[in-house]
């Protein structure tokens, strides 16, 4: 049986659609692309006339999933865990939804992107600190192993941290290197300049949001600068777009980026602890982040991404 040219026509129409309210999908995860967003492009397209719902309240929405899993996971209910699971993964929907809504209505603001970064920050929190309950309680004894446990897990939890990291600061600098129109991302001294012509009207809640922004924008500029000294540390010192310094970045960086988005984005990272502790296997998964990841981590992508900013920018300061 085959679609009717209106069946056809609507269909395209969707998915144009959709692929115009992602990022460029040479930054976008796969695993938002083909699963988390589909779902959220729908929520996003039913709310666009609904004005009195906006993005930040769709991002609330998202931390209030990812704080319900944290309490299915710690409960005793029967299927708790798979009722988790399907928490996390409704929680990473509406992630997605918030910025695909306020790029439907063409309403993005800094605030809205700095409360979705402290939804990730807080969604992350729980869940992760809620899968490594799981893994802790299934090795409890004998003591040492509960030891190696333990250590095993919290640094699973450093390494992942630094993994979602970098990868939202690679992904901003290729973004402003390769794209003319995305200026995602701010310095700190420039995100400590807004608040300060903001602070006298701000609510708490917006007060406790710019700490964690503020907590998260230090940590993410700490570790840039050891993870590639070759990257410039602020992002107002990228140079000017031009046609001639993207083509140059692309081509060095391009390797690099495909790889950050595969494995090492806040989306990977959430969609593996659904499924990992909604079938309580979330030892394995921990385990697999600790090993394989950070194999590729450390010993592939830091060195790869090093040269690629060094050639890069080398080449891009030969060309003038």
């Amino acid at each position: 049986m085959t679609d009717s040219p209106r069946d056809s026509a609507r269909g395209e129409r969707f998915w144009d659609g959709y692929f115009r309210s992602l990022k460029p999908l040479e930054v976008e995860e796969p695993i938002d692309v083909w699963v988390h967003r589909p779902p959220a492009y729908v929520l996003a397209r039913l709310l666009v006339p609904v004005k009195p719902i906006s993005p930040n309240v769709v991002t609330l929405c998202s931390i209030a999933l990812g704080c319900g899993a944290g309490v299915a996971i710690f409960s005793g209910w029967r299927w708790h865990l798979p009722l988790a699971g399907f928490l996390i993964f409704s929680s990473a929907v509406f992630d997605c939804a918030d910025g695909q809504l306020a790029r439907l209505r063409k309403s993005s603001s800094a605030f809205g992107r700095m409360l979705d970064g402290m939804a990730d920050l807080v969604v992350s929190s729980v869940v992760v600190g809620g899968g490594a309950w799981l893994v802790l309680r299934k090795f409890q004894h004998p003591t040492w192993l509960f030891g190696v446990a333990l250590v095993l897990t919290v640094l699973t939890i450093l390494t992942g941290s630094f993994h979602t990291t970098m990868y939202d600061h690679f992904k901003n600098v290729f973004l402003r290197m390769t794209h003319p129109s995305y200026r995602e991302g701010e310095d700190l001294d420039d995100a400590e300049a807004r608040y300060r012509g903001q602070r006298g009207s701000q609510s708490a809640v917006i007060r406790i949001t710019w700490r964690v922004y503020f907590f998260y924008m230090r940590s993410q500029e700490n570790y840039s600068s050891k993870f590639d000294p070759y990257a410039k540390r602020l992002l107002k010192e990228f140079p000017e777009f031009s046609a001639q310094h993207a083509a140059i970045y692309r081509k060095y960086a391009g390797s690099a980026m495909r790889t950050w988005r595969r494995y090492f984005g806040f989306g990977s990272l959430v969609f593996g602890l659904a499924v990992s502790i909604g079938f309580d296997v979330t030892e394995y998964y921990l385990l697999f982040r600790l090993v394989l990841l950070n194999a590729v981590f450390y010993g592939h992508l830091r060195p790869a991404q090093r040269l690629a900013s060094q050639r890069a920018y080398e080449e891009m300061g030969n060309s003038g």
